[in-house]
């Protein structure tokens, strides 16, 4: 029999994992909401026509690390979300202490899973792209190495244009 700490251990790390259900997909983890203690209580879920919604631990039947998923019950108790507020803290000791936090509205989510037809079709229409990463700078000797090589590749075409111009003009190259 799993303990409680087992119970909400499983849904740590599980940002970005596919909500499965029977019935098919139902969103995506987007990040996973911690309790008093500290232990992951909840999954915010989003699903795939955008919406925003709470997953309780209590709620999910598995969870498979290998594929990626949260598998919930056949018809998931999704709580909507509320838009997220901002807070600032105004106390003098702590100057510039932002908070922000999301809360549920107190309604249910209906979510319509993917069909098990398509289930073999990549689906995430509305899901977050990633930040484009950076190219890394190349190392000095690799911009040493083209530019030494771009040089020699001009020297070697004027060579030939200067024989191919004396060749059509004099007959001869030399």
């Amino acid at each position: 029999m799993a303990t409680i700490s087992e119970e909400h251990e499983r849904l740590l790390d599980t940002d970005g994992f596919v909500v499965e259900s029977p019935a098919g997909d139902v969103g995506w983890v987007e990040e996973v909401w911690l309790g008093e203690e500290g232990e992951p209580e909840a999954v915010a879920v989003r699903t795939g026509d955008g919406q925003h919604g709470l997953l309780l631990g209590e709620d999910v039947v598995t969870v498979d690390r290998d594929n990626r998923w949260i598998v919930v019950p056949e018809d998931p108790r999704l709580l909507e979300l509320d838009a997220p507020h901002l807070t600032s803290s105004r106390a003098p000791t702590e100057p510039g202490k932002v908070a922000a936090s999301w809360a549920t509205t107190g309604a249910s989510l209906h979510v319509t899973p993917r069909p098990r037809h398509l289930w073999h079709v990549p689906y995430r229409p509305s899901e977050p792209r990633r930040a484009p990463r950076r190219m890394a700078e190349r190392p000095l000797w690799q911009g040493i190495a083209a530019l030494l090589t771009m040089i020699a590749l001009l020297v070697a075409a004027t060579i030939t244009l200067a024989y191919v111009i004396a060749h059509l003009v004099t007959g001869t190259a030399y």
